[in-house]
């Protein structure tokens, strides 16, 4: 294995370990990483035969990281399979992607903090225990509410 070989690898074992970090699937982080450092498109069968994945897990993450402008199908004349290109612009992604499936994170979290605050209240559970998880279910969803706020404040947005 030649050195720009040994460099690319590294790099897309450190996407699939970021994507981790960040609660996501280690494939979408090395599909993405992949096609970042790809000087042109790639089709799903150079992807799955370069990470040793099937055609279908390719597929399915492809779709995922288009859904979130990460990256973008294009055409390849004198071919009808599926190509793909990396969106360079981090911004894009990071607004498009990870903020996106944050926020839904952020939702379903406030669903779930609801329901068991409701929970409480319909059972009419008294005592020591039931006031202490009332507490932390409050702290909660303040703090869950102001990280929502954060990441919604138009200034942030900006940033990205």
């Amino acid at each position: 294995m030649s050195g720009l070989d040994s460099a690319k690898l590294e790099m897309i074992e450190a996407g699939g370990r970021t994507a981790q970090s960040f609660g996501l699937s280690r494939l979408l982080g090395q599909i993405y990483m992949l096609l970042y450092l790809s000087d042109g498109a790639r089709n799903l069968d150079d992807l799955a035969r370069q990470l040793g994945i099937s055609k279908a897990s390719a597929s399915i993450v492809c779709r995922q990281l288009e859904s979130w402008g990460a990256v973008h199908r294009v055409w390849v004349r004198g071919d009808r399979r599926d190509f793909y290109v990396a969106e360079t612009h981090f911004n894009s992604v990071l607004v498009n992607g990870l903020l996106a499936s944050l926020n839904k994170k952020l939702d379903s979290a406030k669903i779930q903090i609801e329901r068991s605050l409701q929970l409480l209240r319909q059972e009419g559970v008294n005592g020591e225990p039931s006031r202490f998880l009332e507490k932390r279910l409050k702290e909660a969803e303040a703090y869950r509410s102001k990280v929502a706020r954060l990441l919604n404040n138009p200034l942030v947005r900006k940033l990205f």
